[in-house]
């Protein structure tokens, strides 16, 4: 009579400690946005509801957040994937799965459907979060790591996401720069941190701040602390450490139809196997005067006009784009920059010279679709980008501003992500989260 009670008990023992111990084990993945198969495109994560919304959801929210994304391999996708609880400079968290999630630490991606009607083929994969098999229990950073037939050891994509307490209240103030020496290009990110319901020991140890405009984490602030302390209150109103540049509206253009050339589009050609975009040469703006042009802040939106479903009809077009500046620009690359490229500045997206048209070219395959984008320098050997030395800087450019509260109590393991505030340079302050 003992043994089968026994050997459930073995059996239960076996099952946790796989759980407890099914954290990634892989050295391959960055912890950030990143695909890692050429055939993965079109990587999105957003709150489900709102396609152009960061992925950041309420703890006790009944909203999930929905990552989605295509592959052009034809083959029949076999993906896992698993969540990974980050402290809020983007590292693993001390704590184990078990702590952060309920259900299965590991889980596949089973939502999956073939591309209809286009030139090129894809599989469509989407996956909600939370859902049935598992939950998330704690606040903070999390990734999500997708690899391929349970091996971790073949990574397809990371993407962060956020999941929020908001326990804290913030008062942004985003305007014009009070100094003089930045007062035809920057904008300033000031704020209040309002902490009643927490009790602190170290205002300025426990809590953690991270300034961000329009999602562009390369030029993210991270390092800022309380100017003033006061009762139940965090002030942070700096003259220079919370700068920002205020650049240019994006560039943009517009897929959508491919009937005829719409908005920026020179013309539209069938190159055996696919069609190709050719789009109006853009040139630099830095001697230009501030121009206002309505924009997403850098972010695309898939859409076929004539489609049902424009997650399986639309088609991928490759999109020529063309910078001219008639010298090379010999000391920094020169980067095809916003949400298109995952805001990166890595070989994938860097534009070449091309001494025959004296124009720097790059060629990207895109889904169907509005896109911003923007160039951006980079120093060779360097890590800086430069967003402004191609397109101008002006103060008067409309940005996003997200602030983003982190809070460490003395008794606990991880960073909680506190509170959340989305701000906008030259309109009323944003829904909060």
């Amino acid at each position: 009579m003992k043994t089968p009670i026994y050997l459930s008990l073995l059996f239960f023992a076996v099952i946790n400690c796989g759980t407890l111990n099914a954290q990634y084990t892989s050295d391959k993945i960055i912890f950030s946005d990143q695909t890692y198969n050429e055939n993965i495109k079109t990587a999105e994560m957003y709150r489900s509801g709102w396609r152009l919304s960061p992925p950041i959801r309420n703890l006790r929210d009944t909203a999930s957040l929905i990552l989605e994304f295509d592959d052009l391999s034809g083959e029949t996708p076999h993906y896992t994937y698993t969540l990974i609880h980050c402290t809020a400079d983007w590292e693993p968290s001390d704590i184990v799965n078990t702590e952060y999630l309920s259900g299965l630490a590991v889980n596949e991606i089973l939502d999956y459907r073939f591309s209809r009607n286009t030139l090129q083929t894809y599989t469509h994969c989407r996956l909600s979060i939370p859902n049935k098999d598992v939950q998330i229990k704690l606040p903070g950073n999390y990734l999500i790591y997708v690899y391929k037939d349970f091996d971790q050891d073949q990574p397809v994509l990371t993407h962060r996401f956020f999941i929020l307490d908001p326990l804290v209240q913030i008062v942004p103030d985003v305007h014009r720069t009070d100094n003089v020496k930045y007062l035809s290009t920057t904008q300033e990110v000031d704020f209040t941190l309002s902490y009643q319901t927490l009790q602190p020991d170290d205002p300025r140890r426990n809590f953690k701040v991270t300034v961000c405009q329009n999602l562009n984490r390369q030029t993210e602030i991270n390092d800022l602390l309380p100017k003033y302390i006061q009762p139940g209150e965090l002030v942070y109103n700096y003259e220079e450490e919370n700068l920002f540049q205020g650049g240019s509206e994006f560039l943009h253009f517009d897929t959508k139809s491919l009937k005829y050339n719409s908005d920026r589009v020179q013309e539209i050609r069938f190159e055996r196997p696919l069609k190709h975009i050719y789009l109006l040469p853009d040139r630099p703006k830095t001697s230009g005067s501030y121009e206002f042009q309505e924009d997403l802040n850098g972010k695309f939106l898939v859409k076929w006009d004539d489609a049902f479903d424009s997650d399986l009809e639309a088609d991928y077009v490759m999109v020529h784009f063309t910078l001219i500046t008639g010298d090379e620009i010999g000391e920094s690359d020169v980067f095809l920059f916003g949400g298109l490229t995952g805001w990166k500045t890595e070989d994938d997206n860097k534009c070449k010279f091309n001494p025959e048209t004296r124009s720097y070219e790059i060629n990207l395959l895109l889904k169907q679709g509005y896109y911003n984008y923007s160039y951006a320098l980079r120093k060779k050997h360097e890590k800086k980008i430069d967003l402004t030395g191609i397109d101008g800087n002006h103060f008067e450019t409309e940005n996003d501003y997200y602030i983003f509260v982190y809070y460490r109590d003395i008794r606990e393991r991880f960073d909680r992500l506190v509170g959340v505030s989305v701000s906008n340079s030259v309109k009323l302050p944003k829904a909060g989260y």
